[in-house]
């Protein structure tokens, strides 16, 4: 389970999740996953899961593609965070719509749902240190035909071809900066965490099919992301623990929000395109 602290909730993946490049490819995943139940009959609403939905952003998309669809949906949303479901809460209340949203981790799903017609479980997969023991326990929750979304910008395939330098010189400009402001602090040489230990989309879909689903649609889908949006990851917690593991938050945050501004001069950058996995599963 995630940690909670003060000092993680100072840096949030809200900004993050705030730019137009974010809510487009979330948007794009959510209508691929709920476009099949417009074809459904509408006589009874769907429930929909939100896991590890933090402040809402993808909770808001999917309460916005059911007002679409002109279709009744209970939609739980599911964190482990008590101060993003506080923000998430308010989101939906900001633009006129309704959700339940509960304090739990992944292994609480069962407890507090099942069959559901739909879960989605965005941008957060790559944390997952077991995603085959994920995959079961999302199937174990939906109804039969159930459909269970994730996508991730964090896999190999995540680069597009000619963009590796600007990563390689962000992180060491990173570590530079470090050096010559806080000699002090050591980036810890200690392996790497679980947000950078990459898979591919093939082992993706091979894990999906072994937790219990039958058939996954795996797209590939790049997103053109700005410098500013790089400044805003580099503010969010688990972010910098797995860039620069082992440094005080505040110190890598500063590290990382200095630097990439300077890489994307040097390098004559304003947009950085990356490639987004967006996967699709349908339970038998």
């Amino acid at each position: 389970m995630l940690i909670e602290t003060d000092e993680t909730n100072q840096f949030t993946f809200e900004p993050f999740a705030a730019h137009t490049f974010y809510t487009k490819v979330n948007r794009s995943l959510v209508r691929q996953a709920l476009a099949s139940f417009k074809t459904r009959s509408a006589d009874r609403p769907l429930t929909i899961v939100d896991m590890a939905c933090g402040t809402g952003a993808v909770t808001r998309l999917i309460a916005e593609e059911m007002k679409n669809q002109g279709r009744q949906a209970r939609i739980i949303g599911v964190d482990p965070s008590a101060e993003a479901l506080r923000r998430a809460q308010k989101g939906m209340a900001e633009i006129g719509e309704r959700a339940e949203f509960v304090q739990g981790d992944t292994e609480d799903l069962p407890r507090l749902i099942h069959d559901a017609d739909a879960a989605f479980f965005c941008n957060a997969i790559h944390l997952v240190a077991e995603k085959r023991a994920a995959f079961r326990l999302m199937a174990s929750i939906l109804a039969p035909k159930g459909i269970f979304a994730c996508n991730s910008a964090f896999y190999n395939g995540a680069y597009v071809e000619g963009t590796e330098r600007f990563y390689r010189l962000w992180t060491r400009r990173a570590i530079g900066w470090l050096r010559k402001e806080h000699p002090e602090v050591q980036v810890s040489r200690d392996g790497k965490t679980m947000a950078m230990q990459w898979i591919s989309a093939n082992e993706y879909v091979q894990m999906l099919k072994e937790g219990g689903f039958q058939q996954v649609d795996a797209v590939q889908e790049e997103a053109i992301m700005t410098v500013e949006s790089y400044h805003d990851i580099g503010q969010y917690w688990l972010f910098i623990q797995g860039a620069l593991p082992g440094v005080p938050l505040a110190l890598g945050a500063a590290a990382l929000g200095t630097t990439v501004y300077q890489v994307g001069e040097e390098l004559h950058l304003t947009d950085i395109p990356r490639n987004w996995l967006q996967l699709v599963a349908y339970k038998a």
